[in-house]
């Protein structure tokens, strides 16, 4: 199934959901644009899609700082310069600094507002203009559980993801008319670097209440994105889909 052939998509991060995802897409047929705050970050990653073997000419990154509209506008102009027009934006830049409120400093608070919430306004901003002149596009948003329900994590990291909900939600309709969709995808406890370090303790505590027996693969996130970022789902928008292995119960 190739679902994204011809297609353009820009990826915001190039951390673990955003390199599982583009090796999803490419093995679908799309082209894949990374934006990233860190080069080195960029680097790593499309290395590693070259060295599994995915063409070069599919890929492409780009150094933005989503804190800055500017820069998201600029790494637009750079993607369709190479590939064309970008018709799936995937937004999975973030951050975490979770700590109790009464230890949390207001650079932390305003660091994750700033890169979770105001980055996924900037990301989605800048390509709506020309999703809008095609009257076509898809956004997808990474979510969290964190913004769903009351877990273990810092109320910065959750009051972002219920925001990007709402943003999602009120996007939905209002660029409906325009044959564009935007969704969210909301994963519970996923393994990845996030789990470095972590006790087994602490891993059994943010897994508990899974009703399928086991932590989430960040291929199951990438599933996820592949359907709400493809034609399939040309008439799903304004969506949280949960993918948590039943943590709802």
């Amino acid at each position: 199934m190739e679902r994204y052939t011809d297609k353009v998509i820009l990826i915001t991060g190039a951390g673990d959901v955003a390199g599982a995802t583009a090796e999803r897409l490419l093995d679908e047929g799309g082209k894949i644009a990374f934006s990233d705050f860190s080069q080195k970050a960029l680097d790593e990653t499309i290395e590693k899609l070259k060295k599994e073997g995915y063409e070069e000419n599919r890929i492409m990154g780009v150094t933005c700082d989503v804190r800055k509209f500017e820069d998201c506008a600029k790494v637009v102009t750079e993607v369709e310069k190479k590939f064309g027009p970008i018709d799936t934006l995937v937004a999975t830049a973030g951050i975490i600094r979770h700590f109790p409120i009464e230890e949390m400093t207001e650079e932390q608070w305003q660091d994750v507002i700033d890169i979770n919430l105001t980055g996924v306004y900037h990301s989605i901003k800048s390509v709506v203009p020309s999703m809008k002149a095609r009257k076509y596009g898809h956004i997808v948003v990474i979510s969290s559980i964190g913004g769903r329900t009351g877990r273990a994590c810092g109320c910065n990291y959750a009051a972002t993801k219920a925001g990007v909900n709402g943003l999602v939600i009120n996007l939905g309709y209002a660029l409906g008319p325009w044959n564009i969709t935007v969704n969210s995808v909301a994963p519970g406890p996923l393994k990845g670097k996030m789990f470095d370090g972590m006790s087994p303790e602490r891993i059994a505590t943010l897994s508990a209440g899974v009703r399928i027996p086991r932590l989430g693969e960040m291929t199951d996130v990438a599933a996820a994105i592949a359907y709400l970022g493809s034609d399939d789902a040309a008439w799903t928008t304004g969506e949280v889909l949960d993918v948590n292995g039943g943590l709802q119960y």
